[in-house]
């Protein structure tokens, strides 16, 4: 049936594409090829994964001639086909009317097929899920061809308060105010696996389990690959970073290895050499993303037990040599640190099952909790259980609002600043003084100014939600609750704890946003220009 079908899009796009005499040769041919070509298999090993680079006759018969240079570039080659790259990439000939075998169509659908390609063999490669699914995964495929898969891993116990609302021992789905809003502990986020991502969730994995903790492994093709190398603390971070970031100082005595002066000296400097195009805010912001994430530590806190580290640990610096006293000293390392040892749900010896002519693990050598929602929600200033939900204050005076203070010393900033934590809050006592958020560790002056920035959008929503309001407290709002989809909610009737969730889902939507198309994208385009430059140079499109 699917050849028949084949041959009935080939049949149809010779008789149309022939048809039209002024389409460009190599374009026609290209289509030809493509449509002849058929639809390529997912990959049966990880080494022929797709990797968003396509064949010539593809992307020339899906864009054109003038995406064919493309190919040539580490980008997606999808950016460049018709319809798919912006309203500036639809094609708007007399081409564009044939349906589904328009230039648009094409370029659309050969964008969303590159997409399904990718996600199917993510999913194939790179799921390795500590949550007891990974097996299930294995034995039985993605999906079966269905779009939503239902995992008993991640029902919802029965000590859970919303355990009955979503259909307690029966089939549970989340519903009502449970989807309408973001929840506290990220739970009902994917409707039928109401548990996905929640607070408390085991980290999944996107190496194969017998590589993770390989100085754990028994399998000696783990031991011959990975030898005595590489370990959680081999290579140690102090000595990476002694190695790659120590710089000879030009005044050595004012930098003071990098620990400044005493009474906070204006004398302190340290040279050291600037990144051309790269503002400081970015490590910040990345700091803030991961802290709505994912965190393996509980409160600021691991295990009360210390482990060594740095350069005097011979079996961690991952060196062939232990560093000479001379290495310790240059390097300024610091040989008495010591850090907690991490948080572990399982550390047992994980239990292994055969599929076909392959064993696996079933889970990690070791697996870690996650003490945050996995979702993008912000999080880090919302909360992600309990505890963390106190230490966000909310306006008295506008309950939908988030509580700014005016500081003292700082009369000329209007709008305030996020208070700082005090009793009774709920904090680790190295956290004193620092302001108050839902995730308040390694604090730092770039965090502030994230956390304080996203509360003043979430406060000028609210403002202009309440203005539109005053205007025309009888218009319709555009909410829903999922509970009385046909009810039509004006704005007189939004409640403060209402608008406050709606305000967080703009917040975390903007913040999606700003990191998926701004952040992310930006250090893609410089990480691949600085690597691939010379190869793009002469294309001349380049920047574009």
């Amino acid at each position: 049936m699917k050849k028949k079908l084949l041959y009935l899009i080939l049949f149809a796009a010779l008789v149309v594409l022939t048809a039209y005499p002024f389409l460009e040769d190599a374009e026609l041919a290209s289509c030809l090829a493509y449509f002849s070509g058929g639809v390529r298999d997912v990959a049966e090993d990880r080494s022929e994964r797709f990797l968003g680079k396509v064949q010539e006759d593809t992307i020339r018969c899906r864009g054109g001639n003038d995406a064919a240079p493309w190919r040539a570039t580490p980008w997606l080659d999808w950016q460049r086909y018709w319809g798919a790259g912006g309203a500036g990439s639809k094609y708007t000939g007399l081409l564009s009317g044939l349906g589904f075998l328009s230039p648009n169509h094409r370029g659309i659908g050969g964008a969303l097929l590159d997409l399904e390609y990718q996600r199917i063999e993510l999913l194939k490669f790179n799921l390795f899920d500590n949550s007891g699914t990974f097996e299930e995964y294995v034995r039985e495929g993605e999906s079966d061809g269905k779009l939503q898969r239902i995992w008993r891993q991640f029902r919802l116990p029965k000590n859970h308060p919303s355990y009955a609302k979503i259909g307690g021992d029966g089939a549970q789905k989340c519903s009502g105010e449970l989807i309408r809003f973001r929840t506290l502990d990220g739970i009902c986020n994917d409707i039928m696996n109401p548990l996905m991502g929640a607070t408390g969730r085991p980290f999944a994995r996107n190496v194969d389990f017998y590589n993770t903790f390989p100085d754990l492994s028994t399998k000696d093709f783990v031991k011959n690959r990975h030898g005595d190398r590489i370990g959680l603390l081999k290579p140690d971070p102090q000595v990476i970073s002694r190695r790659l970031f120590t710089r000879t100082q030009s005044v050595p005595e004012h930098c003071n290895a990098g620990q400044g002066l005493a009474s906070n000296s204006t004398e302190a400097h340290c040279d050291y050499q600037k990144a051309p195009h790269l503002n400081v805010l970015a490590a910040f912001w990345i700091q803030f993303m991961t802290h709505d994430w994912f965190s393996h530590l509980d409160e600021g806190e691991n295990r009360p037990e210390l482990m060594a580290m740095g350069c005097e640990n011979t079996r961690m610096n991952g060196l062939d040599q232990p560093l000479s006293p001379d290495d310790i000293a240059r390097l300024g390392c610091r040989p008495g640190d010591r850090i907690d040892q991490a948080i572990m749900t399982e550390d047992d010896a994980p239990k292994s099952f055969k599929h076909g002519d392959k064993e696996y693990l079933s889970r990690a050598h070791k697996t870690t909790p996650n003490k945050v929602t996995a979702w993008w929600d912000a999080s880090q200033i919302y909360g992600y259980d309990d505890r963390s939900r106190r230490r966000v204050k909310r306006d008295p005076r506008d309950r939908a609002k988030l509580l700014l203070e005016i500081v003292p010393e700082r009369r000329q900033e209007p709008m305030g600043y996020l208070p700082v934590l005090r009793p009774p809050d709920p904090m680790n006592p190295q956290w004193a003084g620092q302001e108050g958020v839902a995730f308040p560790d390694n604090w730092n002056i770039g965090l502030s100014f994230f956390h304080n920035l996203f509360t003043l959008e979430h406060n000028l929503f609210v403002d202009n939600f309440r203005e539109t309001a005053r205007r025309t407290p009888d218009e319709d709002s555009g909410l829903r609750n999922p509970a009385r989809l046909g009810q039509t909610i004006t704005y007189k009737d939004v409640s403060d704890d209402e608008l406050f969730e709606v305000a967080r889902l703009v917040i975390a939507a903007e913040i999606a946003k700003i990191h998926t198309i701004e952040w992310t994208s930006w250090h893609s385009w410089l990480d691949r220009a600085v690597r691939c430059r010379g190869a793009v140079s002469s294309i001349r499109w380049y920047g574009s």
